[in-house]
């Protein structure tokens, strides 16, 4: 009887009466966070970060960068210009009262270096974007276009005060803010700390950095998500009819709605809404871009798999979430997967130790195939990998020392070199007539005996060397073998290793290099023609790969000799994406398809991120898209990608 009359008591009240009681709730356990949060634990040290630091690094195996050409180095650039505080002390001591806002969360961290600047990083010298490892570095818009940084780190794109965008590397720099870039624990404190609507403060004579988050911040960052969906809808209507459309709209709908509600709540209540109005543009977002069928959707994959049950398993999941093609590492490290009739010929170790009594590359042809799924060979052409090559007495470079790639900096010394930002791997030497016709009867061998569909050459290039801006191109420029050294000599009279970067030969030199590179691939293509889809790993900065790798890919698709490339987008940022693409198309043959390589899981973006770049390459009209990589595809892109973008029925 008791129940009877509670729950028959008057519904309206009952509602207020709870509401209450959550509402008070909310507000003590919010209290208590802001609490915590606010006054949270003293700012990390750097140094006391140092050990984790050298971890990521390493693990990292940071390459060297793709930055833009006007990135300055900071040994010479704006040496006459004072640094001018962004906002002074002042301003941010008392912020929080002039905004008249509660901070919900703040936190401070240490700035390493703020560019540009008269003052020499000297722990990320040597790095891409001059970012160290641990490092927190803030970029400003006089020094370039973009931020010049690898895809082992985080940034955020701050205008007017706020963070505007969340982007991996190599961010572009807007004229009326700045980037801040972090790696190691500088990249966690970036994760944890920032997100779309942050207000940021930088203290530049103390260099440091203070982030507020307010009850703003989440409308700002709700205001956003809903232009968002608005600019995909408006935008994939040019590109096919979208069955998923009306159910966008629906959650768009419910965006707006509860963004207005956040206007009128109060603190606690405002950030709830805020908060559903930011999950349901998401929503909205996963079906705002339509499946096109005829698109290669693709995805790049070390294979680890043991037996045939476990490669089934791996293709049913990339079948269930739309992946039509796989780009399966076949040849890395300087080993095969399979067993090889060509590597045994030469005594070297006929099959990678891991696959021994097993041929993953014939299971994953013939249960691809079966689930109407196609497989490319990815081929890592120059790169021998980073164990050194006395650990196995048959690994190539053991039986063939005189195959080995050298710099400048150590051509005359003894035994072989690592790369030391590559990975620490050790190369093949492009010039080497040996080296080209083993590679080439390699990839012969795979298209005779498997039914593979293409084959995508990777490391098609020189070691990479530093920026021609930098004090150490020079010595960081490869090629300088024996055999290289000897050759030129006979063609220019003249000794490579006495080239100065500055001097008439120095010219004559890159061409040399490069020439090899396209002929290599000139034989690539003789081996191949007819017989499968013949792509190559690109990076997209034309200049900078001519300068820094030898790697001519204009000439190799003005002459015809790829039918695809996949250019590797090292940036989680679309706007610099576009950018990125409008410049390989001016230089690409329309009888050249491009496959943009999007790394937005390896560099931990957001499911919307991988959605943008995936519709800018839409928009672009290109042939598809390949993603790096499978292991760093985490569920949320899976999730975003079989709702409809990838997937022929709306989920």
């Amino acid at each position: 009887m008791a129940n009877i009359l509670f729950f028959g008591y008057n519904d309206g009240v009952m509602r207020r009466f709870f509401t209450l009681i959550i509402t008070a709730i909310i507000l003590l356990n919010a209290s208590y966070a802001a609490a915590v949060t606010t006054h949270s634990a003293p700012m990390p040290s750097l140094i006391n970060d140092f050990d984790d630091d050298k971890a990521d690094i390493l693990a990292a195996n940071v390459p060297m960068p793709q930055s833009d050409d006007d990135t300055p180095n900071p040994r010479t650039a704006a040496t006459a210009t004072q640094i001018l505080p962004m906002i002074s002390s002042w301003e941010v001591d008392n912020r929080e009262i002039l905004n008249n806002e509660r901070v919900i969360s703040k936190s401070t961290y240490k700035i390493s270096a703020i560019y540009p600047s008269n003052v020499i990083n000297v722990q990320g010298a040597n790095f891409p974007g001059y970012r160290g490892p641990g490092q927190l570095v803030v970029y400003k818009q006089n020094f370039g276009r973009t931020t010049g940084t690898n895809e082992f780190g985080k940034e955020a794109v701050i205008e007017d005060g706020r963070v505007v965008k969340l982007t991996g590397a190599n961010s572009l720099i807007p004229k009326n803010g700045y980037v801040i870039s972090g790696h190691g624990s500088a990249k966690k404190w970036i994760t944890n700390n920032l997100k779309i609507g942050t207000n940021i403060f930088i203290d530049e004579n103390n260099k440091t950095i203070t982030a507020y988050t307010t009850v703003e911040s989440y409308r700002f960052y709700a205001k956003a998500k809903i232009k968002e969906v608005e600019d995909f809808l408006d935008s994939s209507k040019k590109i096919a009819d979208n069955p998923g459309e009306k159910k966008a709209k629906y959650y768009l709908k419910k965006a707006r709605h509860n963004l207005r509600k956040s206007s009128r709540a109060n603190d606690n209540m405002a950030v709830s809404y805020a908060q559903s109005s930011i999950e349901m543009s998401k929503i909205a977002l996963n079906y705002a871009l339509p499946y096109i069928e005829n698109e290669l959707k693709g995805t790049w994959i070390r294979p680890t798999e043991k037996n045939v049950s476990e490669i089934k398993k791996t293709l049913d999941s990339m079948k269930s979430i739309g992946i039509n093609t796989i780009f399966l590492e076949t040849y890395f490290h300087g080993y095969t997967i399979f067993p090889s009739r060509t590597m045994k010929s030469y005594n070297f170790t006929q099959q990678n130790p891991i696959f021994v009594g097993f041929d993953p590359l014939k299971i994953y042809v013939s249960e691809a195939h079966a689930r109407n799924m196609k497989v490319h060979v990815w081929f890592e052409s120059f790169y021998a990998g980073n164990k050194h090559p006395s650990i196995d007495p048959n690994s190539i470079l053991s039986i063939k020392p005189d195959w080995a790639n050298k710099n400048k900096a150590n051509y005359s010394k003894e035994g072989y070199v690592p790369h030391p930002v590559e990975h620490n791997g050790y190369f093949l030497d492009p010039a080497n007539p040996e080296v080209q016709n083993f590679l080439v009867l390699l990839v012969k061998e795979i298209v005779s005996d498997y039914d593979v569909d293409g084959v995508n050459l990777d490391y098609i290039r020189y070691p990479s060397a530093q920026k021609a801006t930098s004090a150490g191109y020079e010595a960081s420029n490869w090629g300088y073998t024996p055999y290289a050294i000897e050759e030129f000599k006979k063609i220019y009279d003249i000794n490579p290793a006495t080239i100065k970067y500055r001097d008439v030969a120095w010219a004559r030199w890159n061409q040399y290099r490069q020439d090899k590179i396209t002929n290599y691939l000139f034989k690539m293509r003789k081996a191949v023609k007819g017989k499968v889809i013949l792509s190559a790993v690109i990076f997209p900065d034309y200049k900078t790969c001519l300068e820094t790798k030898q790697q001519d890919w204009q000439t190799w698709t003005e002459k015809g000799y790829l039918d695809a490339v996949t250019p590797l987008i090292l940036t989680a940022d679309d706007s610099l994406f576009e950018i990125m693409y409008k410049e390989l198309k001016t230089k690409i043959p329309a009888s050249t398809v491009i496959y943009p390589g999007l790394f937005v899981g390896f560099m931990e973006g957001e499911a919307e991120d991988l959605l943008k770049q995936i519709n800018v390459s839409r928009s672009m009209k290109s042939g598809g898209v390949v993603l790096f990589d499978w292991a760093h595809l985490g569920n949320k892109y899976k999730d975003a990608l079989k709702f409809c973008v990838f997937t022929s029925t709306c989920k």
